[in-house]
């Protein structure tokens, strides 16, 4: 609230005091002081009116209170702090101006009447009569006035409001506070979502400056599931840990009493824990604190711990001398082996390493491996299983062999069983023992006799094919053989028969649902242990997966074979016609260079869709991309999504070629105010016709050639025969006219 004092309301003669302009002394002076204990102002003492002089000549508001009842007296500068008790608060009492702080102020006032002066310094006072002001502040003295006797009169107040820079000072405050509180909650939030464990630490000392034992001062949510202590806020790490090692206390000591920043791995065998510590010293140095951020890693340790004990586990398997190991790459080639794979097989480590099982393997045994590799590959492992591997001299031998990745590598280990496997081969007749065996395989196993007879099928034939597997036996097996491959098939197992070798051959059959399945079929003769002739075993194994992907695969290369054929005819032509119309090598060259780049960009546009078909649009733009300068909109494409055959985007995208290259030689595009337009448009007739229009405005006039050029031919007749429609360019005096009128097959 300010106030800016006006020319006094009562004009004083010179005689009158007091003497001044202001508001406050033509009030003194036009007051009816007779009637109030003060008494008419002739009989003020001096004492009194140099007080009253002093408090109207100065600029800073001033109260005086002067005689028994304290009466009021103020000059200017007070009146804002009066209010609305202005003016009618001159002469009164100073209990009754201020009634609503009496009580308050009476001991101050008590004070200073005794004649101890008063000071105040922001203080508030709840005033009334101030509008909105509920409580003001002040700086304020009050100063005890004796009279001529020397007792005290009264006493005169100087004050200056400091409401305004109070609630400054309070907002700012309030503000700063509120920032603070934000950030701490930030903190706050940051501190106890840590997933790290956070600790301050207060070091203690003994007499010699040694640290014995620290406190925890301050810890976050994640503290206690990093070290597993409860309530440690307050206590010592000895009472929570008794037995604690005392290089702790050696290592914050230093940390406390040096500042040098330390990150250490440590174990606390007396908490069972690992931890990944960093410890620093904040605050000042004598208050020997230490701040640690720490993660407990015992996991991890002792997954380390289990690692190496895995390693050294390995390398004492590997050491084993019945036991052989293998280590494949991921194409299956040998990258390690143990000394007793290489006493099984014979070979030296140098000579072992880099062999595939195929080489290692006799070739009827290639169907169990192939499907080891194919567990291993999809599952991680494999079913152990045997098969017999080649020695370096190459005799055979057993081996059980079972297999598992591991990271990159496949890890094989593998039994020498051959002693075994001799010893069962006076077994393997056993009828019991081989059905089960069989009827256990999930495939398919057969066995004829020396007559060539089918004397036994497994239950895979049942549920492959649907019936029984006694009807496999005899002839039955025929039925399920394809009609148009079972002359072959028993030729050539006879033949097989007759010289008593293995069978290998892959044949057609019909499954329980009618459909044509493949199957690669391998019988090996079976000898007695006189080495007489019994029959056959078999295995037959479905391939139908297989033989589709050959069929898909064969289609694929007739397909590369028809396009590069004709891809290479094209070349051809474009190559021999160039050559036979242009004047110089260098003109053949451009030439040539530019109907292959252009086919080229077709080519790609068909690859990306793998030669289905391809956009009109992109077609276009691509041929005419080379001759669109940034900046300029000289080529004008529109027309609506056209899907094109192969053939005929190749054929478009060659005429398109031609047309701008003869038009950045001769027309459009060989000025500066040259545009080309390419519009299309699909006519719905049956079958649907593309209409495609090239026109070329504002370049040079043009005029027909006197001869038909190679590039001419080459869209009129050769495209027009590839398109299967009609191209006709017409040279218009404006510019080159082409359109196109060509059925849309299916792309």
């Amino acid at each position: 609230m300010k106030y800016n004092p006006t020319e006094s309301l009562i004009p004083a003669p010179p005689a009158q005091w007091p003497g001044g302009r202001g508001e406050m002394a033509g009030r003194v002076r036009g007051h009816d002081w007779a009637s109030t204990p003060l008494g008419a102002v002739e009989t003020w003492p001096q004492s009194l009116k140099t007080a009253v002089d002093l408090m109207l000549a100065s600029r800073q508001p001033v109260y005086i209170a002067w005689g028994p009842e304290l009466t009021s007296l103020y000059n200017d500068g007070y009146i804002p702090i009066l209010g609305t008790k202005h003016p009618d608060g001159l002469g009164k009492p100073y209990a009754d101006l201020f009634a609503e702080i009496w009580e308050e102020y009476r001991p101050v006032l008590a004070a200073t009447m005794a004649g101890e002066a008063q000071h105040f310094v922001d203080k508030p006072v709840g005033l009334a009569g101030r509008t909105g002001l509920s409580t003001s502040w002040f700086t304020f003295s009050w100063t005890p006035l004796r009279d001529e006797a020397g007792a005290i009169a009264g006493f005169y107040c100087a004050a200056t409001e400091t409401t305004e820079k109070v609630r400054n000072e309070e907002a700012l405050r309030e503000s700063k506070e509120a920032a603070l509180r934000q950030s701490e909650a930030r903190y706050r939030t940051l501190f106890d979502s840590m997933d790290e464990g956070f600790c301050v630490l207060q070091l203690i000392l003994d007499d010699d400056e040694r640290p014995v034992d620290y406190r925890y001062v301050e810890t976050n949510p994640a503290f206690e599931r990093q070290t597993g202590m409860k309530d440690a806020l307050g206590k010592t790490i000895r009472e929570l840990v008794p037995d604690i090692e005392p290089y702790w206390f050696d290592i914050y000591g230093k940390v406390a009493l040096t500042g040098e920043a330390t990150r250490f791995v440590n174990h606390a065998p007396s908490m069972g824990r690992w931890f990944d510590v960093n410890a620093f010293r904040i605050g000042e140095p004598h208050r020997r604190q230490v701040a640690v951020l720490f993660k407990d890693i015992t996991d991890r340790k002792r997954a380390e711990d289990a690692l190496r004990r895995s390693e050294e586990r390995q390398r004492s398997a590997l050491s084993i001398s019945t036991v052989g190991v293998m280590f494949w790459d991921d194409k299956f080639g040998l990258t390690e082996v143990n000394d007793a794979f290489l006493s099984m097989t014979g070979f030296s480590r140098e000579e072992a390493l880099g062999k595939t099982w195929q080489e290692l393997t006799p070739e009827e045994f290639f169907s169990p491996s192939l499907r080891a590799v194919e567990e291993v590959t999809t599952r991680g492992e494999n079913t152990p299983y045997e098969k017999q591997y080649f020695r370096k001299d190459g005799s055979r031998w057993w081996g059980l062999f079972a297999a598992r990745k591991v990271g990159d590598e496949i890890v094989e280990f593998v039994l020498d069983i051959t002693a075994r496997k001799e010893a069962e081969a006076a077994l393997r007749e056993s009828e019991a023992r081989f059905r089960h065996m069989a009827d256990s395989a999930p495939a398919l196993i057969w066995m004829s006799d020396d007559q060539g007879r089918i004397v036994f099928a497994n239950m895979h034939y049942d549920y492959l094919f649907g019936r029984p597997a006694s009807e496999m036996t005899g002839s039955g097996w025929r039925d399920i053989v394809h009609p148009d491959d079972l002359e072959e098939f028993e030729q050539t197992f006879l033949e097989a028969f007759q010289e008593r070798r293995p069978i290998q051959t892959e044949v057609r059959v019909l499954d329980r649902h009618g459909a044509v399945r493949w199957l690669r079929c391998e019988g090996v003769p079976r000898l007695d242990d006189a080495h007489r002739f019994l029959g056959y075993t078999g295995c037959n194994v479905d391939i139908t997966a297989a033989k589709v992907a050959e069929e898909r695969r064969d289609l694929l290369i007739n397909e590369l074979n028809h396009r590069v054929k004709n891809t290479l005819a094209t070349v051809q032509s474009i190559t021999s016609q160039t050559l036979r119309t242009s004047e110089t090598a260098a003109e053949a060259r451009e030439a040539i260079e530019g109907r292959l780049i252009a086919l080229s960009r077709a080519h790609d546009v068909l690859t990306r869709e793998n030669w289905e078909g391809a956009d009109l649009y992109e077609i276009v733009e691509q041929a005419v991309a080379p001759y669109s300068s940034q900046g300029e909109d000289r080529l004008h494409l529109k027309g609506p999504e056209v899907r094109l055959p192969p053939r005929t985007a190749l054929s478009l995208a060659m005429m398109l070629q031609e047309l701008a290259t003869n038009a950045v030689k001769y027309g459009a595009l060989s000025s500066s105010a040259g545009e080309i337009r390419i519009a299309w448009e699909v006519d719905p007739a049956e079958p649907p016709q593309l209409q495609l229009r090239w026109e070329e405005s504002g370049g040079p006039p043009v005029q027909a050639p006197t001869r038909r050029g190679f590039g001419t031919r080459l869209i009129e007749r050769s495209l027009a025969q590839d398109l299967g429609g009609d191209v006709r360019i017409v040279f218009a005096p404006t510019g080159v006219v082409c359109t196109v009128v060509a059925p849309l097959a299916p792309a």
